[in-house]
């Protein structure tokens, strides 16, 4: 990429003079910087600036090194059209197109300010008046709320995966790079270390060609993998995983960052994790590993938060509505970001996530320190304790101050060999971990191996080809779109692996076959299904339907079983918030005929997460469930006119319990105290007047445990749970 750039440059007509003619002026929150490149091209030049104007850059301060790759549009070349050029404000409410010959290097002020600039190849010290040096002090605003800083549009193309349906941006934006990762505007985080500052951001957006944008829509982020690019994301491409959004738009980043390996600059293999690097991280170093501990910064999961945040504020995107995708190096850092900031997505899907270090990667280790050093982070775990790398890619590690994650779905490959995120002992461990915690995350395994591309890459369980009726419909951007959102609450169903019909991934030792351990496919969560419209989420109750998927487009996303058996716990409740030990009284009814199929009591559990044990979810073709939860007794067996007639005090009880019953018809009532077998405790039998009647029981012959009141007189039945303590 870099060398055929270079080539291009180099093989010009005319000829070029040393960083000449250098400009700058301000515009929407930053300082547009402007050169004439030399020939060859340096391969990093030192921007330096100074209230006075100066003649060696030892009366000067360095506030940026670019390599070429950073102060030329290396990724819009090779990515869109490599006849393009950076295209930035003019600073008279215009945009200006750099000529091929000239260099771009941005700078974000944090006060209002006026300074001469100048750009030298690097380990030059003259400056000249009139040539490499602006010739009047620039001056710059800061005005964070009122002329904030903002990413710029390159370039409009047609999709070149899907011409006829999307259109795509591509932009770039320049990131804040200082010592201080905490000295940020307010419109504006620190997104790296000293040493990149002002580097380049690229992202493209795919937008559908009939996208309504009066209404809010869906962002939907796909994260390519190691040595990936954006362009790999965007829509209609790797049809295998559907990446096309029907009600929304598509994000895809450049995980771009450039530093010296081996001998010369270049695109980092496996670059920031899509997460940042070490704060002293030396760019301009051979490989340099770290002599002492340091600290791993978020520095790309602020840059991606940013952009995710300046769509929200440019455009019509719903924040509620954010989902991120991601495979291989692109799935930790799905993982990373929706564990930091779980309040922020929707929804995750991840393809082929290790759940490991990094090997022993020279040039990764520069940037994180070696696997097993365990570098700190800057993120704080929900205790308020360090987090250390690699946590944030794994499962189930807690990485922020919240409870809750958003809905994550994991597919991986027992034929994935010979990469970082390999099939292996580490994705059993954090499958089996993970089915165990109640995150309620669909868990999946198949035959193929790490690509995503057609062919014996993609020729498994899952999907079978690039069309909807071969590949499974979960792992698409639209199904995501349709079905998920970050302030709703949703149930999750855990402990897959304890229900006899459950498949099994084995040891973790790769392959399939004749010769593999435990089942070639397999998906813990996979087949389960919930309406997202149906939740109601109240401060006293819950309630949702629930069911197995059992008419999918692909055969192998219908449950293969009538019914499966699995804990519940509600995730991203709303206002339904008891505290742990509290009693909850629950039940599940069959939708179409009223039927209550199960129902119980449960304690709050530790840390206030509400379960529900042994919960059996059914075929939808079978029966759909409305399961409900509730902090108040609840009349298991409806009569909708006659259960609200009935009021049980106390409940929990010890001595004594009272059941009222009111307004019912005149006639004979039979009240109850029965186990939830059926056993009778006590009962009174008597005739009932209009308005208000009493029946009251004592508890000394009861044993603690939990019980319904059953009550039954002219106007109906009902049943109520109650506990003896």
């Amino acid at each position: 990429m870099a060398r055929l750039l270079i080539l291009c440059l180099t093989c010009l007509s005319f000829s070029l003079q040393a960083q000449k003619n250098v400009r700058a002026w301000y515009a929407e929150g930053q300082v547009w910087i402007v050169w004439n490149i030399q020939l060859p091209i340096a391969e990093t030049v030192g921007i330096y600036s100074d209230d006075d104007p100066f003649t060696t850059i030892n009366d000067a301060t360095l506030i940026g090194r670019p390599f070429h790759l950073d102060y030329l549009p290396v990724a819009l070349k090779e990515q869109v059209d490599t006849s393009l050029t950076y295209r930035i404000p003019d600073g008279q409410g215009g945009t200006y197109q750099l000529g091929i010959t000239e260099g771009l290097f941005v700078f974000t002020p944090h006060a209002a300010g006026a300074k001469y600039f100048a750009v030298v190849a690097f380990g030059e010290t003259s400056i000249t008046s009139g040539d490499n040096i602006t010739d009047d002090p620039v001056q710059y605003a800061y005005d964070p709320i009122g002329d904030p800083v903002e990413a710029h549009l390159q370039a409009l193309f047609p999709s070149p995966f899907s011409p006829i349906d999307h259109f795509c941006f591509a932009y770039y934006m320049w990131v804040d790079g200082r010592d201080d990762h905490l000295d940020r505007r307010p419109d504006f985080p620190v997104m790296a270390n000293a040493a990149k500052n002002g580097m380049a951001g690229f992202f493209m957006i795919s937008v559908p060609n009939d996208l309504d944008t009066t209404q809010s829509f869906p962002l939907s982020v796909w994260l390519h993998g190691g040595g990936g690019t954006a362009r790999q994301s965007l829509a209609g491409s790797r049809a295998e995983v559907n990446i096309k959004p029907r009600k929304g738009i598509l994000l895809a980043h450049n995980d771009d960052v450039f530093g010296i390996r081996g001998t010369t600059p270049a695109f980092i293999e496996n670059p920031s994790l899509h997460f940042g690097w070490r704060e002293n991280w030396d760019p301009f170093t051979s490989d340099n590993l770290p002599p002492e501990p340091d600290t791993i910064v978020n520095y790309s999961q602020r840059k991606y938060l940013w952009i995710d945040e300046w769509l929200i504020r440019k455009f019509n995107v719903d924040r509620t509505q954010i989902h991120i995708h991601g495979h291989s190096m692109g799935s930790w850092g799905a993982t990373g970001l929706a564990k930091a900031f779980p309040q922020h997505y929707a929804s995750v899907v991840l393809f082929n996530n290790g759940f490991r270090a990094h090997e022993e990667d020279t040039p990764i280790a520069a940037m994180f320190g070696n696997a097993s050093q365990h570098f700190p982070t800057n993120l704080k775990n929900r205790a308020g304790g360090v987090v250390n790398y690699p946590e944030p890619f794994d499962l189930n590690t807690n990485v922020s101050a919240q409870r809750d994650i958003p809905f994550f779905q994991s597919f991986h490959s027992k034929n994935d060999t010979g990469n970082a995120n390999y099939w292996g002992v580490e994705v059993v461990e954090n499958y089996r971990q993970a089915d165990s915690m109640g995150h309620g995350m669909a868990l999946y395994w198949s035959e193929r191996a790490h690509g995503m591309d057609t062919g014996p890459d993609f020729n498994d369980h899952w999907i079978n080809g690039s069309t909807v009726t071969t590949q499974t419909a979960v792992d698409n951007v639209a199904w995501h779109e349709e079905y998920y959102r970050s302030d709703v609450s949703y149930p999750a169903f855990f402990n897959h692996r304890l229900d006899p019909n459950a498949n099994d991934p084995g040891d973790g030792t790769p392959g399939t076959g004749a010769s593999a351990v435990g089942d070639d496919w397999g998906t813990w969560g996979g087949w389960h299904r919930w309406d997202t419209e149906s939740i109601v989420d109240e401060p006293d109750s819950w309630s949702g339907e629930v069911w197995l998927e059992s008419d999918a487009f692909f055969p192998n996303d219908e449950s293969p079983f009538d019914q499966l058996t699995s804990d519940m716990s509600i995730r991203r409740p709303q206002q339904f918030k008891p505290v742990t030990g509290q009693i909850i009284f629950w039940y599940a009814q069959d939708i179409l005929t009223g039927d209550i199929v199960q129902e119980g009591l449960t304690n709050v559990y530790t840390d206030n997460l509400v379960t529900i044990e042994d919960l059996i979810v059914y075929k939808e073709n079978i029966r759909r469930l409305r399961v409900t939860m509730s902090t108040i007794p609840i009349a298991v067996e409806e009569n909708e006119l006659f259960k609200n007639k009935i009021q049980v005090f106390p409940n929990p009880f010890t001595d004594e319990i009272t059941i009222t019953v009111s307004n019912a018809l005149p006639g004979y009532a039979h009240v109850k105290i029965i186990t939830l077998e059926g056993k009778v405790m006590d009962s009174q039998r008597r005739k009932i007047e209009a308005g208000t009647n009493q029946f009251i029981f004592q508890g000394n012959n009861i044993p603690k445990g939990s019980y319904y009141v059953s009550v039954e007189c002219a106007e109906g039945s009902s049943k109520k749970l109650v506990v003896k303590l």
